[in-house]
Formats: C-alpha cells, structure tokens, sequence
C-alpha cells in the first residue's frame, strides 16, 4: 500500500511537470503548427496526473464516496483527451517524417555550400596574393611611365603565364593611330623584349580597338583579330588573346572631381600560352580576367603618379630656373641700388659742402653793421634758402621726415618768404602781391625751416600751373579760428601757453580774357607736402580749379621778451693760434676767414697727414686744432694724443652727421674737447671756441 501511494504520487508529479514544460517551450519558440497538439497534450498530462493524485487520496480513504465519483470523471476525461491525443499523432507523423527528409536535403545543400565557399575562398586568396604580387612590383619600380608599362608586362607574364604582352599607345592627339609601345614575348625560360618598329599603326577605328575603348573590362579578342595578330609580331599566338584599356592621367586631367577623366587611352593586349599536352588552347577565365582588371587599374593609378612626379619634376626645374634668375636679378637689383646710393650719397655730399661755404659766408655778411635793410632782408633771404636746401638734401640722403620745433620769428619768416616769392613770380613773368595781417605774434614754437619750405612749394605750384606769361601771384597770411572752418579772422592772445591757428593762401590772379586750363603739378611733391602738414598737425587743400592752395597750421605763442633775437656779441679771440684741417679748399678757406673775424691767428693745411706732421714738428706753437675731416677726425685725434708734446693740445671736430650718444662717446675716447655740427657760422663756431677755452 505504501508502494502505491509513493508511485501514484510521484506519477501524479510527472504528469503534473509536463504542462510547465510544454509552457516553457512554447515561450522559446512558434509553436503555431503545433498549437493544438501541444494543448491536447497538457490535457493529457493534467488529467493523468490528477488520476494518480486522487489514487493516493483513495488509499487513504477506501470508502469514500466522493474521491470515488471524482475518480471516475478524472479516468473518462483521460481516456478522451488520450484517445483525441492518439488519433493527432496519427496524423503529424506523415509531417515530421517529411520535414526530417527535408532537413537532410538542407543539411547536404549546406555542406556543398560550403565546399563552394571553399573553393571561392581559396580563389580570392589567389586572385589577392597575385594582385598584391603584382602591385608592389608595379608600385616598386621606378616612376617613369615606360617602366611602370614594362614591369606590369614581365610580372604578369609570368603570373598568368601569357605567351606574348604588347602596349599600344595613341599618339599626341586623341584620334592618331595605336602605335606598339612595349611587347614581350616567351622565348624559352622566360619573357624577353622583342625589337619595335616593324609593325604597323593600328587605326583606332578598329572594331576591336572601338569594343576594348568602350568598356573598363577587359575584353577577349575574336579569332583573326587584327590587334592580335599585330601584338604578337611574326610569332602567331597559340592561346585565346585578351585586351583592356589603360587611362594614361595627366596633370590636367585633375580638375578638383574625384573621378579624373582620362583623355587617352592605352591597350594592353595579353596571349595565353598553349597548353604543354598540345590538345586545344586554354581559355579566358573570369578568374584571369578580374585580375587583369585590377591591375590595370593599378597601372593607372602608378601612371597617374608619374605623370604627377613627371610635371612637377618639369615645374621644379623652371621654378629653379626662375629662380636664378630672380637671384640674378636680386644681385643685380641690390648692386644697382647701391650705386644709386653712391651716387646720391655723392650728389649730395657734393651740393652740401658749397652750401656749408654759403651759410658760413653768410654768417660773416649778416654780421655787418652797415647794411641797408633791404640788404639785409636779401642776406637773411639767402640764408633762409640755404638753410632749407641743406634740410632738403638731408631729407633726400636719410630718405626720412623729422620736424624740429623750436621758437621762431613768424615776422621775419614771412618777411623773406615774400621776398623769395617775389623774386620766382619775377623770373615767371607775373606780378606779385601780398597781404600781412598786423596782428600776427611775432614769436612762435614751429619748424621754421618746413613752414618756409610749404610757401615756396605752394608759390612754386601755383606757378607752375599756368600756361601762359599773364597773371599775378597774391599772399595772404592772417590769423583765424581753430573751430571754424571758414578761418574768420580773430585776435589772438598773446600770453604764454596760448596757440594760434594761422591760414596761408597762395593764389594766381588771371588776367581778362585768359582761359586756358591750369597744367597739374607734380605729385611727388604735393605728397611730400602733405606728408609734411601732417606731421605738423596743418591742413592743406587746393580750390577745384588748381589756381590756389590753402594752408593752415597751428603754432603755440612764446612771450615776445624770452625769445626775442638779440645782437649778441660775438667773442674775440686775441690772437688765438689755430691750426685748422680741411680737405675741402673752398670750406678750409671759408672757416679760416670766420676764424680771422673772430681774431684768430689761423693756419690751415688740407689733410690729417700733413696736421700730424706740422703738430710733430718742435716749433709749432697751436692752441688749438680744429678738424674738419669728417669721420677721420677720430682717427687723426688719437694720432694727435699719441705725440708726447701736443697731449695737451685743445682739440674741435667739426661733423655734417647728427650728434647723438655714440658720436659723444665717440669723442670721449678720442680726446675731442669740443664738437661742433656743420654748416659753420660765426655765432656757433665763436660760441663753441668760447666754450671749449673756458673749461
């Protein structure tokens, strides 16, 4: 009894597990086909397992009524569900039996599959071992097109073993004859070159020719093709032929698209070798064909490359060409310049040393009491014009624009401004006028020598624009307003500090009748004019019929009594014994006759040599050596402190450069007591002197 109970128990748990299986793979899978089968089937299991399970309550109560009854329905239920059960298998056997012989089919479909596969596989390694064979030879070898064409020849002679490879290329133009390039040929162990020229042109009208041209694939040749007969020379070829186009890319055929389009084409023209039984020729495979595809296109891109390398070869050889010859012209360029520089450095070294001997001559002449005063605005006139050619030929040497501001005497300057536009309206054949307003300052802070140097520009230029001999030439200079354009006459104040804004206008006055256009004038030196307003802080502008100019600077005023010019002695010198050193006689003898006003005993000699040898000399007696020598000045000093006897001798250089800290320390070590800058004047030389005996 226990055994009973214990089997119908476990029975019980079996059946009842079954459904939960059947849950769980109907979970993992479609169990469409099998819907009702499955559910026929958990019916099963349940009601067999509930069968056994009641049989185990039975046991225990043998007469009960009810687990009887429930026991009954529970056997007639499972004999139906097993009945219905039994006749769906009947049924689904036929199926599972032909879907097992289907899988089979598939199973043996798989296998050849992948036996296919195999084979493919082992295809396309021995296609990519080829092609990578073949492209690092073509890629390897050198990068001219001949030798990229014949490397592609050998090598894939020996890879497909062809019997002959020939390249037929076009010539110049697109639509010329195919002529036989390269061409190789078996001859015992290996390809051999074979010699060209005896074979003819091909026309590109050609039926093979136009179906090779037409298509990226290469092509197989018809029998008795006339490309084929041609590539093989006298030697007929024994195998099938094969034919495909190879772009030939030039440089220009790279337009900015992705895709270069090739404006000619070569043909490469392969024949297999005969098989060694000697029954039929091998034949083209798709296999041959695919690799010969690819490395055509290998072949154009390493062309590509050497026409790449070819043309940037051509264009490296003309840019160093050009190149030398812009070195060439460089050289040429810079030697030229500097014997322009030589020669304005010449020019105007030339026209600066008289100009020194006028200024110091002019010194002298100002220095005279009884000179009338039309005498002397004519002197101060030159002087003025001497003063601003020397700053002009400094500007011209330096090739730069300085302004010095420094008080002045407006009065004065426009004075002799007029005077010297008088005399150019006279040389021109015009009248002259002008009109100065009473109520300018007479002191001023400015660039004299700049403002004299625009008057005369803008007389020049008004005069300059007229065709004819009529007319006059007017001035006007008059104080105005700095924030009223229109310049409205004002008085200014004359106390420290203050500035004035000052209007300058040069106009030409026509005569009745005179219509004839005003010329323009040069506009070099209008824009230097500009330049130098500017720098000034000015304005400048001309009316639109050329005829006047406008200017209008702003000066600060000065206190009349700090800056007026007074008639300061000049010292005397008692008989002061001088040796004075000049190279240049004009200006040795314009200095040794300032030196004599100033009452000096001068002697002067015409070099540094013959100054050390009369200064070696026991009897000279100088107090003082004054060197006009430039820069040998120093070189001549430290001679002169070498001598034992003149180490106290007082020494005076005289420089045309611009005195700075270097020429100071310059000085210094050469034993120079004093320094002064040229161009020489009585006021300055006798200043300098005065200050040089007195430390």
């Amino acid at each position: 009894m226990q055994c009973q109970r214990v089997s119908d128990f476990l029975i019980a748990a079996s059946y009842l597990s079954i459904p939960l299986e059947l849950l769980y793979f109907a979970s993992c899978a479609d169990p469409a086909p099998l819907k009702w089968l499955l559910l026929q089937l958990a019916a099963f299991a349940v009601l067999g397992g509930a069968t056994h399970l009641l049989a185990v309550f039975s046991l225990a109560h043998p007469h009960s009524s009810g687990l009887l009854l429930a026991s009954t329905a529970a056997k007639l239920l499972a004999a139906l569900v097993s009945f219905a059960t039994a006749v769906s298998l009947v049924a689904l056997i036929p199926r599972l039996i032909r879907a097992k012989l289907r899988e089979a089919f598939l199973r043996a479909k798989a296998r050849q599959l992948d036996h296919d596969l195999g084979l493919i596989r082992r295809r396309v390694e021995a296609t990519s071992r080829v092609v990578r064979m073949l492209t690092h030879r073509i890629r390897s070898s050198p990068l001219d097109a001949h030798s990229i064409l014949h490397t592609t020849m050998l090598h894939l002679a020996d890879a497909l073993e062809l019997h002959s490879c020939a390249v037929w290329m076009p010539g110049r133009d697109a639509g010329d004859d195919l002529h036989l390039v390269h061409q190789l040929s078996l001859r015992g162990k290996g390809p051999v070159r074979i010699v060209l020229g005896s074979q003819a042109p091909i026309s590109p009208d050609d039926p093979d020719v136009l179906d090779v041209m037409a298509s990226e694939a290469a092509k197989v040749l018809r029998p008795g093709s006339e490309l084929a007969t041609a590539s093989s020379g006298e030697l007929q070829p024994p195998g099938a032929v094969a034919a495909i186009r190879i772009p030939m890319l030039k440089v220009s055929n790279f337009d900015g698209r992705k895709t270069p389009v090739a404006s000619s084409y070569a043909i490469l023209v392969m024949a297999l070798r005969s098989k060694a039984s000697g029954s039929g020729s091998r034949e083209w495979s798709g296999h041959d064909l695919e690799v010969v595809q690819v490395i055509a296109d290998q072949v154009a891109v390493a062309l590509s490359h050497a026409a790449v390398l070819e043309e940037w070869q051509a264009m490296s050889d003309r840019l160093a060409e050009q190149n030398r010859a812009l070195v060439h012209a460089k050289q040429d360029a810079m030697m030229a310049t500097e014997g322009i520089n030589s020669i304005q450095s010449a020019m105007c070294d030339g026209m600066r040393r008289p100009m020194y001997s006028i200024i110091g001559l002019l010194s002298m002449v100002r220095q005279a009491e009884d000179m009338r005063p039309e005498q002397r605005l004519v002197a101060d006139a030159i002087a003025r014009t001497s003063t601003l050619s020397l700053a002009l030929m400094n500007d011209v040497d330096t090739e730069t624009l300085t302004v010095n501001r420094m008080p002045f005497d407006l009065r004065s300057l426009m004075r002799e401004a007029m005077s010297v536009a008088g005399c150019l309206a006279s040389c021109g054949g015009a009248g002259f006028s002008y009109q100065l307003e009473n109520a300018l300052p007479e002191w001023v802070v400015g660039d004299e020598t700049r403002v004299f140097h625009l008057l005369l520009q803008m007389a020049g230029d008004v005069l300059g624009r007229r065709r004819d001999g009529a007319g006059r030439l007017s001035f006007s200079i008059k104080s105005c307003s700095a924030d009223q354009k229109d310049c409205i006459p004002v008085w200014p104040n004359l106390s420290a500090g203050c500035s004035i804004c000052v209007e300058f206008q040069v106009a030409m006055e026509r005569s009745t009748g005179c219509s004839q256009p005003p010329s323009s004038p040069a506009g070099s030196q209008i824009n230097m004019c500009k330049k130098i307003v500017q720098m000034m802080n000015g304005t400048m502008w001309s009316a639109s019929d050329g005829e006047s100019i406008t200017l209008i600077l702003h000066f600060q005023l000065q206190q009349s009594r700090a800056c007026r010019r007074t008639s300061s002695s000049i010292p005397h010198f008692n008989g002061l014994r001088i040796l004075l050193a000049d190279g240049d006689r004009m200006s040795r003898a314009v200095t040794q006759k300032l030196l004599e006003q100033l009452g000096c005993q001068a002697i002067s000699v015409s070099s540094g040599a013959h100054c050390l040898a009369l200064l070696g000399s026991a009897g000279s007696s100088f107090q003082l050596l004054l060197l006009d020598l430039d820069m040998d000045a120093f070189e001549v000093a430290l001679q002169i402190r070498g001598l034992k006897n003149r180490r106290w001798l007082l020494i005076v250089a005289a420089l045309a450069v611009t005195v700075d800290d270097s020429i100071r320390e310059m000085c210094r070590h050469s034993g120079i007591n004093g320094l002064i800058q040229k161009p020489l004047t009585l006021t300055a030389l006798g200043a300098q002197l005065h200050r040089v005996l007195r430390n």
